[in-house]
């Protein structure tokens, strides 16, 4: 590790260089100025772009996308809009970025409906993320060939692809751990602690994207900590130095965690609604636990193999490029690789231990962290062997062995793509993705924009129809009509949904049991579905899945 470098503590003129390993690349060769970048961009902002039209005139929707895009429409054209209708069950920002291009759902529907607005979103968060890495691998060394093999093999993967074509948050979520991975790194070359503020700036806002992102505070700490007290200069205080070094890289998200809890405490009851609501991940988890547990075993030790499994299928030389690449940066005494394990393997290592404690879905995408960790790794393998010096022994001596092992590197890992497609046709890996395909060939989605139209057709006044949001919000999204619903967002549903005829309202819609089990009309009114209750049948939709939704008129 470099040494005899000032700490954070004093002033910028009497910090000295950090020593950085001769073979280091510029920095300024990955800058903003950077033509391929711009190209990568735009080029994957096109591609993505395109696809994600594609899917969406097809119906290839992800419910978690749709349901996004749903609490930010709350926002503005529910019955009852106010900024707190977004919702504390999932992290607020994939739903805010989505507002100002909800204003125009009114003109064009397919902006909410379509989940064009999500889309749009991730479409750029996709092409910032492959540009990113683009950066990142000059930043780590590789060369001009490499580099652009590499960016595209991380554009193509299916992971990435899905993630930026179909609105989902990990888009998002990985272009905001990029950005603190290229200030961590960056900081470790320059010892800047303006780097140290944008590290932080970027784990407080991940956090406001993914819960999961809470994960890269304790390693980005520790990496922080321990890089600068072994930097430290300042004999007399080396300690409060490093303490404040730290404190600029994770206080900030610790500051997010806080806000956003006390937020959520003083507007709707509950600190973590994740973890405490009916609808959170918690309640998901628990609801749909039989089911998880038919797919991916129900013992610690299955869900681990079935964990291995997806990342055989999706990043299969994960854990052998990034050990041997932290092995090549210790015997070159090189800080900079530790920056995305830092960042990624803390989040992907917080999705293993989640799922394989019974507390997460498994969802193939759940694994995206691995994609752009194993391609810088494999960017600074490239890098290190295909340059003179020796590291340790692994470096074979004469020219051409090098270059072949850093042609065989970047080979490998594009030569792993194919088995990564695979994976989405594999039911029991890519569940999700499976689950979306097979709403596609049953029509759902043409079934709910029926559901919406013929309630739409009804003429119903302002908040004539209760219904929870969560498990409606695609009918709530279809229909032209949205402030006939009273949803669960809505301050007064607790008090409506008790009693509703005494507070005019004269229809409830309802999803089934099988796939919404936390309905909370159907359960204020349990004998609602079975035909036992004080209202009548009106009308009912399903497809071929076997999920229904019924519409009923509360009797007199």
């Amino acid at each position: 590790m470099s040494a005899a470098v000032s700490t954070a503590a004093l002033p910028l003129r009497h910090r000295a260089a950090p020593t950085t390993p001769a073979s280091a690349p510029r920095v300024a060769r990955a800058g903003s100025k950077d033509v391929g970048r711009r190209i990568v961009f735009w080029s994957c902002l096109l591609v993505y772009g395109l696809l994600g039209v594609w899917l969406i005139v097809n119906d290839y929707i992800f419910p978690d996308s749709m349901s996004r895009v749903a609490n930010a429409y709350y926002v503005l054209f529910s019955r009852d809009p106010r900024l707190a209708a977004i919702g504390f069950v999932w992290n607020p920002l994939p739903s805010l970025a989505v507002l100002p291009l909800l204003v125009v759902a009114p003109v064009f529907k397919f902006m909410a409906s379509g989940v064009l607005a999500g889309v749009i979103v991730s479409v750029l968060c996709g092409a910032a993320t492959v540009s990113q890495t683009y950066r990142l691998l000059a930043m780590l060394g590789s060369g001009r060939l490499a580099q652009g093999v590499l960016t595209a093999a991380m554009a193509l993967h299916p992971l990435i692809v899905l993630a930026a074509a179909t609105g989902a948050s990990e888009a998002m979520l990985l272009v905001t751990c990029l950005f603190v991975t290229i200030h961590l790194m960056l900081w470790l070359l320059e010892d800047d602690p303006w780097h140290l503020v944008l590290v932080g700036v970027g784990c407080g806002t991940a956090y406001f994207v993914r819960y999961e992102a809470l994960a890269m505070g304790p390693t980005v700490g520790a990496l922080v900590l321990a890089v600068s007290l072994a930097r430290s200069r300042d004999r007399r205080a080396p300690r409060a130095a490093a303490m404040t070094d730290t404190l600029l890289a994770v206080a900030p998200l610790a500051t997010a965690f806080i806000v956003w809890a006390l937020m959520s405490r003083l507007i709707v009851g509950s600190w973590l609604e994740t973890f405490t609501s009916e609808y959170g991940n918690t309640a998901q988890v628990g609801s749909y636990r039989t089911g998880i547990a038919a797919a991916t075993g129900s013992t610690a030790v299955e869900r681990m193999a079935h964990v291995v499994e997806q990342l055989a299928n999706t990043a299969p030389l994960l854990l052998p490029v990034v050990g041997l690449a932290a092995w090549v940066a210790v015997m070159r005494n090189d800080p900079r690789i530790a920056a995305p394990l830092a960042t990624f393997g803390a989040i992907l290592g917080f999705q293993w231990l989640t799922f394989v404690a019974g507390s997460s879905f498994g969802w193939m995408r759940f694994q995206i962290a691995a994609i752009p960790l194993v391609v810088l790794a494999s960017g600074y393998l490239a890098g290190s062997l295909s340059r003179a010096e020796r590291t340790g022994g692994l470096v074979p001596p004469a020219g051409a062995g090098r270059r072949a092992a850093s042609v065989a590197v970047v080979a490998a890992l594009v030569l792993s793509l194919p088995v990564a497609w695979r994976a989405l046709a594999n039911p029991e890996l890519a569940r999700e993705e499976h689950q979306a395909a097979l709403a596609v060939r049953e029509g759902r989605y043409p079934m709910l924009r029926q559901a919406a139209a013929q309630i739409d057709g009804m003429g119903l006044p302002e908040g004539s129809i209760i219904t929870d949001a969560a498990y409606t919000f695609p009918i709530i999204l279809y229909s032209d009509r949205p402030k006939q619903f009273i949803i669960t967002p809505d301050r007064d549903f607790d008090e409506v949904v008790d009693d509703p005829p005494a507070h005019g309202v004269s229809y409830a819609l309802v999803a089934d049991e099988t796939f919404a089990p936390a309905d909370s009309v159907r359960r204020r009114h349990p004998h609602l579905w079975d035909g036992g209750g004080n209202a009548t049948l009106v009308a009912a939709w399903s497809n071929n899945e076997g999920r229904e939704w019924r519409l009923y008129q509360f009797n007199p």
